[in-house]
């Protein structure tokens, strides 16, 4: 089985398991994954460029288009691409493609719990380091630890694991979110579900 068919098959499962709202755009939007919605508050992308790498069936891509980006989705699933030009209707953006744009500069390159499903993780981050402008930067969610498992997850991450990916590619910022924004102004780790959200900014 290609990667192609097996992440068509995920997101049939993914779409089945979620009901008639995983195909209603506007709800989506209004309910933005917190994750998501943290990596918006990190990087504002009005009047730059935006790939959103993994972007599945395009709901980020759109989020980042009406935040003011021009905006790329690219995604490995070509029946996720297809449910992203369905959601697009007739207008002409956001772009999606199943083709890697490798050839093109972005301002931001945004990759939303990526990085756990490649297997060469370091190589990975450099091309997408690669594909931004001088002073651009990447941004992205990884889970903390073995939270949101799924069987296609390579590995789990801690602070240190994390950073010797990202660090060989750029200055980096690094921080724990968690779904409640008040739980977020504590300075107790928690043991629930957390994201790592990073940065890594290209040098000019």
């Amino acid at each position: 089985m290609s990667d192609a068919d097996e992440y068509d098959r995920q997101y049939q499962v993914w779409l089945s398991s979620r009901g008639a709202d995983a195909l209603d755009l506007d709800r989506r939007l209004e309910n933005l994954l917190w994750r998501q919605r943290a990596m918006l508050r990190a990087r504002r992308p009005a009047g730059l460029t935006a790939l959103d790498f993994g972007c599945m069936d395009g709901v980020f891509t759109f989020a980042l288009e009406r935040a003011g980006a021009v905006a790329t989705g690219f995604d490995v699933s070509p029946a996720a691409i297809q449910q992203a030009l369905r959601f697009r209707g007739d207008r002409l953006t956001p772009r999606f493609t199943t083709n890697p744009p490798s050839s093109e500069f972005f301002d931001l390159v945004y990759c939303a719990e990526v990085l756990e499903h490649i297997d060469d993780d370091r190589a990975f981050v450099g091309r997408l380091v690669c594909q931004l402008v001088p002073g651009g930067v990447l941004i992205g969610t990884t889970p903390v630890g073995r939270h949101f498992w799924d069987p296609d997850h390579k590995r789990a991450y801690d602070e240190n694991s994390l950073r010797a990916v990202l660090e060989p590619w750029g200055s980096v910022k690094l921080r724990r979110y968690y779904r409640s924004p008040l739980r977020n102004l504590l300075p107790l780790k928690q043991r629930g579900a957390a994201v790592f959200l990073f940065e890594v900014h290209r040098a000019g």
